[in-house]
C-alpha cells in the first residue's frame, strides 16, 4: 500500500511539473529591451585663441578649413560657433572677410567678440585697421579686449608701443600690462623692469605688473625667472618682490604641477608667496590639493589669505 501511496504521489508530482513547463514554453517570450539610440555627435574643430596674431595660411588649424556653407548647415549654438572659427581662419589675411563672417553670427555678444578676435587675428597684417575696428565694438567689454589683443599680438614685435597701448585698453588695462609686459620680459627683461619701475598707477596695478615678469618669464626659464625678480625692489611691506615671486611660482607650476613646490625655497623670504603662486594656479584643477599647499605656509597672514581664496575659488568651480 505504501508503495502505491508513493508512486501515486510521485506521478501527480510530475504529472504538475511537466504541465507547468509546457505551459512556459507556450507563453511568448518577451519583447527584446530597446535599442539603445546612438547619439549624432556634430564636432566642430576648435581652434584656441591666437596668442597675437599668426601667419596667413590657407587652411585652418590642423588643415581644417571652415566655409560659409558648412556653418549654414548647422543650427543654434554651433552655427554661431563655425562662423567666428571661420571669421577667426580668415582674420590672418582679409579683416573685411573676418568681420562679415562675424556678422552672420546670431547672438549679439558673440558677434562683438568675435569682432574683437578677428581685430587681433589681423593686427600683424595692418595694426591701424585692426585697431580702427574697436571703436565700432558695441560693447566696451569687447571694444577694451579688441586693443588689448592687439597690444598683445605686437608685444614681442613693438614692445614699446604694445605697452602703451594698454593705456587705452579700459577696464582691461591692468591685464593688459600684466600680460604685454610678461610676455616683453620674455624677450628684453631689462625693458619689461623699466616700465614696472616707472611706478604707473595705483598700488594693485604696480603689483600687478611685476607679477607679470615673474609668471610670463617662469613659463619658458624658471632660473632667468628667479634672477628677474632678485632685481625688483621690496616695494611698500616688500609686496613688489612678494608679487613677482607669486607669479614665479604661478607660472611654473603649470608645466610642472605641485612638484614645483621643491624650488620655492629658492625664493627665500618671499617663499611663501611661492607657494601661493603654486595654490592659485592648482586650485583650477585641484582644489583639495591648493588648500593643502595653503596650509603648508608659514606666515600666518598668507596662510589666512591663501585658504580664503582657495575656498572662494574652489566653490565656484
Amino acid at each position: 500500500m505504501t508503495d502505491l501511496r508513493f508512486l501515486l504521489l510521485y506521478s501527480l508530482c510530475l504529472g504538475l511539473c511537466l504541465a507547468a513547463i509546457q505551459a512556459l514554453q507556450r507563453r511568448p517570450a518577451p519583447p527584446p529591451p530597446p535599442p539603445v539610440e546612438a547619439v549624432q555627435a556634430v564636432a566642430i574643430a576648435l581652434p584656441p585663441k591666437p596668442e597675437g596674431a599668426r601667419a596667413a595660411s590657407g587652411a585652418g588649424e590642423e588643415g581644417y578649413r571652415y566655409t560659409e556653407e558648412g556653418c549654414e548647415a548647422r543650427e543654434g549654438e554651433l552655427r554661431d560657433l563655425c562662423f567666428h572659427q571661420l571669421a577667426m581662419q580668415r582674420s590672418r589675411s582679409d579683416l573685411e572677410g573676418g568681420l562679415l563672417a562675424c556678422a552672420r553670427m546670431e547672438r549679439e555678444e558673440g558677434r562683438m567678440e568675435c569682432q574683437s578676435d578677428v581685430a587681433e587675428g589681423y593686427a600683424r597684417v595692418d595694426r591701424d585697421a585692426s585697431l580702427a575696428v574697436c571703436p565700432g565694438i558695441g560693447r566696451k567689454k569687447w571694444r577694451d579686449q579688441c586693443v588689448f589683443g592687439i597690444a598683445l599680438a605686437y608685444a614681442k614685435v613693438e614692445p614699446e608701443w604694445a605697452f602703451r597701448r594698454c593705456d587705452e585698453a579700459g577696464q582691461w588695462r591692468d591685464f593688459c600690462r600684466h600680460d604685454v609686459n610678461g610676455e616683453i620680459a620674455e624677450i628684453d627683461v631689462d625693458l619689461a623692469l623699466a616700465h614696472c619701475a616707472a611706478e604707473e598707477g595705483d598700488l594693485l596695478r604696480r603689483k600687478s605688473c611685476w607679477h607679470g615678469i615673474g609668471k610670463y618669464l617662469a613659463r619658458v626659464d624658471v632660473d632667468a625667472a628667479f634672477a628677474a625678480c632678485a632685481r625688483v625692489p621690496a616695494g611698500p611691506e616688500g609686496l613688489y618682490r612678494e608679487n613677482c615671486i607669486h607669479g614665479l611660482g604661478w607660472g611654473a607650476s603649470e608645466s610642472a604641477g605641485a612638484a614645483f613646490l621643491a624650488s620655492c625655497g629658492r625664493a627665500g623670504p618671499e617663499q611663501d608667496s611661492c607657494r601661493l603662486g603654486v595654490a592659485y594656479n592648482l586650485v583650477r584643477f585641484d582644489p583639495a590639493l591648493a588648500l593643502e599647499i595653503c596650509g603648508g605656509t608659514q606666515r600666518a597672514d598668507l596662510r589666512g589669505q591663501c585658504e580664503a581664496f582657495v575656498r572662494a575659488t574652489g566653490s565656484r568651480r
